[in-house]
């Protein structure tokens, strides 16, 4: 896609006019403010700013470009936004804008035929007699009319002919259809999927991507879901996302359960910000595409062993992702549908009002493996915590737990503390208190300064003529210097072609609120000549400093192949340059 259509939409395009569609904004100085539209607030701390055409909310931090927005709001993917605001811009899309790729072309195809197939197996259930073995099982779960209607569900028919011979009809390929994931590896001839009651997997958007199909028969797997296509990613979707949404955006959080039944019971009982992986174990990513609407979750697993074990680690999966996060206790063998089924809604109601929190379901599960009364046992909860304890941000709120672990285990808290190993990712006990915070002062200064620039990009000529990427160690600012750089050498200007490139959410949120905070609008120009010289001397300093190691290995006989005069060389022009920045030339 060419850039340039980008710049051309936002141009022509105030922010304030297309966020002004979906909420009330009020004049704030060179700002515009209003009642966050992703999440409930009461005092409104969502910022739109028209020179940069940038938003941002400090309350749940979503911020971007234009594009962003409407891709939150409307639940776009970018191609759909794009075409979204370019009716609105008037901006007429070619080649140009990447969406006629073969592979967007790819794409849309395997959507309509997703669609198409979802279509037919609908109405197969609704008015085959081959479905009603299906309808009868449906209904002894107690699901309604309405809700088999909600989520689109449908029956494959044991006939194996049928799905090839109707795609024939819509004038589909052998060769498309072969790719398509509907069919067996083995030929058209088997379709991956029959005699299945089906549940459509949607993407954001609605559109349908995929399927679970689950037998009715007692042999072979219960479930078989659709393998991955150019459109269907298992670890990236999640069951019921679409239906979800609003509720979840409403309710300030989700409920995440095990499987499309669990799901399904939720929502006919009027819970309707549930959802659920597809087939596999909940991730990283489904986490982070949860919490673009909301930071609060509710575990619903079955009450078993396997259940048990899930939840463990999909709280740690969410807190790694500050999602707070409670469970919905259930009964050995129980699971939200069986629940609702054989006791009605109220119980499911109360279990969800009887949650507890996730640092007191993982400690409790923790004592009831483990003797209590002996070290051994002891120290078998500290270690069963430290996953936990680990995936917490919050320094405060892992002191906090530590304490309660001692309080409960009869210990000292320092003991505990001592006796918890810590993950890689975790900083060096040992490490000198100054070095770990000079080392965080210039990596925020290098942050800093590429932010800075990106907001007042007329000064990025001179910055880039004083320091380069090697001179910066933070990897969010080098991403911001790079993307910095192609802006440069296409000569695109203004804050939304940096973003584009940058195609980095976190960062783009970070760069929002920075901008609509107004941090950066007082002695711009100042802030970033003092950024390049500190940036620029420790960089010299850190070169300094192994030039002088290679000098004293050269003189112990440990480094081989080095010039002594050119690296005396070396060091004296470096420490004439120190000096430069010292007396500011």
């Amino acid at each position: 896609m060419s850039r340039n259509v980008r710049d051309e939409i936002n141009s022509k395009l105030n922010i304030v006019d297309v966020v002004g569609k979906y909420l009330t904004l009020k004049r704030a100085g060179n700002r515009y403010i209003g009642l966050c539209p992703f999440h409930n607030e009461k005092t409104p701390s969502f910022s739109v700013t028209p020179d940069s055409n940038l938003f941002y909310c400090f309350g749940c931090h979503k911020g971007g470009t234009i594009f962003d927005f409407i891709m939150e709001i409307e639940n776009m993917d970018f191609p759909e936004s794009l075409k979204f605001l370019a009716e609105k811009a008037g901006v007429e899309l070619d080649d140009r804008s990447g969406i006629s790729s073969p592979d967007r072309k790819k794409r849309d195809a395997l959507k309509e035929l997703y669609g198409r197939v979802a279509g037919s197996l609908e109405f197969i259930l609704e008015n085959r007699n081959e479905a009603a073995v299906a309808r009868d099982y449906l209904k002894a779960r107690g699901l309604t009319d309405e809700i088999i209607k909600e989520f689109r569900i449908g029956w494959a028919p044991d006939d194996r002919t049928w799905l090839l011979k109707f795609l024939k009809t819509k004038g589909y390929s052998e060769k498309f259809l072969a790719e398509s994931g509907l069919f067996s590896q083995r030929g058209l001839e088997y379709p991956l999927f029959s005699g299945r009651i089906m549940f459509p997997l949607t993407n954001t958007a609605g559109d349908v991507i995929g399927f679970s199909g689950r037998t009715l028969k007692d042999f072979g797997p219960k479930y078989i879901n659709s393998p991955e296509t150019p459109i269907f990613y298992k670890k990236k979707n999640l069951y019921g996302l679409s239906n979800s949404i609003k509720a979840i955006r409403q309710a300030g959080y989700f409920i995440l359960c095990e499987g499309q039944m669990d799901v399904i019971a939720y929502h006919q009982a009027g819970i309707k910000n549930t959802i659920a992986p597809l087939g596999t174990a909940y991730t990283s990513d489904q986490a982070m595409l949860l919490k673009r609407y909301a930071d609060k979750a509710v575990l619903s697993f079955d009450g078993d062993a396997a259940g048990q074990k899930a939840i463990k680690k999909a709280i740690i999966i969410n807190e790694g992702r500050d999602i707070k996060t409670k469970v919905a206790v259930f009964g050995d063998k129980e699971d939200p549908a069986d629940l609702l089924l054989n006791k009605g809604e109220k119980a499911l109601h109360k279990v969800l009002k009887s949650t507890i929190n996730s640092f007191d379901y993982i400690l409790e599960n923790a004592i009831n493996v483990s003797n209590i009364r002996s070290p051994e046992g002891k120290e078998q909860i500290i270690r069963l915590m430290e996953d936990y304890l680990n995936s917490l941000s919050s320094e405060v709120r892992r002191a906090g737990c530590i304490n309660e672990i001692a309080e409960r285990l009869g210990v000292d808290s320092s003991s505990v503390q001592k006796d918890l190993r810590r993950g890689p990712g975790a900083p060096e006990r040992n490490q000198p208190a100054g070095q770990r915070s000079n080392r965080q002062n210039r990596l925020s200064s290098e942050l800093f300064l590429m932010i800075a620039v990106v907001v007042s990009r007329e000064e990025f000529t001179w910055v880039r003529g004083r320091i380069d990427i090697d001179d910066l160690e933070d990897e969010r600012a080098r991403k911001i210097f790079i993307a910095l750089e192609e802006c440069y050498r296409n000569e695109e200007n203004g804050i939304d072609s940096v973003l584009n490139r940058l195609a980095d959410e976190e960062l783009t949120s970070l760069i929002a609120e920075k901008v609509t905070s107004e941090e950066y609008s007082i002695n711009t120009e100042e802030l970033i000549k003092d950024s390049v010289r500190k940036i620029k001397k420790n960089s010299l300093l850190n070169k300094r400093e192994e030039i002088v190691r290679k000098l004293k290995n050269i003189s112990s006989n440990t480094e081989s192949g080095v010039n002594e005069k050119d690296l005396l060389s070396e060091k004296i022009y470096i420490d004439q340059e120190i000096e430069k920045l010292r007396v500011g030339i």
